[in-house]
């Protein structure tokens, strides 16, 4: 008797990059836990690694950050910083902005409250 595969959940969450003037961009959106922290972290090294001056994340369409999430951005904020990068986060106001208030992150890298904000920034 064969079985079949349970079926395969849907993703809750995106996770792109593009590099732009001055700055490789990194866009999130949803749900950015435990399922999704191996690709943010994959692509946030990668971000760290590029040519490009300065790395900007932009968390204006996630919903939830989980602990191992945050940990990728953290470590990722130290890769950058060991490579002379600067880290620019995008997170408007809500819980993702208070969850990064509330860690004491907004101390670690610069918090926008857009991305044209975050990019004008790192291109400067």
């Amino acid at each position: 008797m064969a079985t079949t595969p349970p079926p395969e959940e849907p993703q809750n969450y995106t996770v792109e990059h593009d590099p732009v003037e001055g700055a490789l961009l990194v866009m999130a959106s949803g749900e950015l836990d435990l399922a999704a922290a191996p690709r943010l972290a994959t692509v946030l090294s990668m971000a760290t690694a590029s040519a490009e001056p300065a790395v900007v994340l932009d968390l204006a369409a996630v919903d939830f950050i989980d602990s191992t999430a945050l940990g990728a951005i953290m470590h990722a904020s130290t890769e950058a910083e060991a490579v002379g990068k600067r880290m620019l986060v995008v997170a408007v106001d809500g819980p993702v902005r208070r969850l990064l208030e509330i860690t004491n992150l907004t101390g670690r890298f610069r918090v926008y409250p857009s991305r044209e904000e975050a990019l004008a920034a790192a291109s400067a």
